[in-house]
């Protein structure tokens, strides 16, 4: 099964209002310029890190625009919906990856979990650090896991629920940042933490010589609980580019975006990545990447 190229979020993105497109859906004007980014480094940051998590950015409870689960114990949000069986499979998973991340039910942490693990790694890093707040945006909220999984279900059908629920690696998720000049010595050293706290590497995808967007994206596996969860890998530049692109990823992800639109998007986003500085050797890591199946031959995300 194919894994979307930069491995973000699969976005929910707003309604664009314009014409109809052959019956696609709703497509932006033409021309519609494409508005410079006027927020702060800290004002993008929080609106990143924020949008999956925060209550007051989402529509209140009972309101026709907030997510809800159906008197069939199903769930529905924005024209999405999980079956029964479905949604009781993502409180599961979601069950799951509350317990391996390691909080507390007060929020307070012990030594037991992925985040207190993630501090160790940290700890020991001579260049690198976490991302502000990373407690607070560990876990991905109960909706947007949801939507996510409606949205590889109706991508997949032929895949399960539950194959599709387990491969949600950003449940759990954390950046490091490191220095643009220590970079490759400190993606090295975090990974080998990373594998001394008994994670096992799933995946490694470094971007830094695509055209639109620099870093580094990996998965790895927590052999404890059985969960996956995703460590982004990024310089202070292209941390902050991937916070000035986000809404710009989003419309293009968007199927209502029309043609003109996009491609005028597109540049914008390369536009941004080819201002970032790309660390020396950073283009020299290589890819890894684990095969997995469900033991009849097919490949799971």
């Amino acid at each position: 099964m194919a894994i979307d190229r930069h491995d973000r979020d699969d976005p929910a993105a707003d309604d664009v209002p314009g014409a109809v497109d052959g019956g696609k859906g709703y497509v932006a004007a033409a021309e519609r310029p494409v508005p410079e980014e006027r927020r702060s480094r800290g004002e993008l940051y929080a609106d990143l890190r924020s949008r999956d998590n925060d209550p007051e950015r989402q529509p209140p409870p009972g309101s026709p625009d907030a997510p809800r689960r159906t008197d069939d114990g199903g769930w529905e949000w924005k024209g999405l919906r999980l079956s029964p069986e479905a949604n009781h499979i993502a409180d599961q998973q979601l069950s799951a990856r509350r317990t391996a991340e390691g909080r507390a039910d007060d929020g307070s942490y012990g030594d037991r979990g992925i985040t207190p693990a993630m501090r160790r790694v940290e700890a020991g890093l001579e260049h690198g650090t976490l991302v502000p707040d990373t407690e607070k945006f560990a876990l991905k909220s109960p909706d947007r896991f949801k939507e996510k999984l409606a949205k590889l279900i109706e991508r997949y059908p032929e895949r399960s629920p539950s194959q599709l629920a387990s491969a949600i690696h950003d449940g759990i998720r954390y950046t490091f940042v490191f220095d643009t000049s220590n970079y490759v010595a400190g993606v090295s050293k975090a990974g080998d933490k990373l594998t001394e706290e008994g994670y096992q590497l799933r995946l490694l995808r470094p971007s830094w010589g695509d055209p639109d967007y620099k870093g580094i994206n990996s998965r790895w596996q927590d052999p404890e609980h059985g969960v996956d969860f995703e460590v982004q890998l990024h310089t202070p530049e292209s941390w902050e580019a991937k916070q000035a692109t986000h809404d710009i990823y989003e419309k293009i992800a968007d199927p209502r975006t029309g043609s003109a639109e996009r491609s005028q998007l597109e540049r914008k986003q390369r536009r941004v990545a080819a201002e970032v500085t790309v660390p020396d050797g950073a283009e020299q890591i290589p890819c890894y990447s684990v095969k997995e199946t469900d033991g009849r031959g097919n490949n799971l995300l």
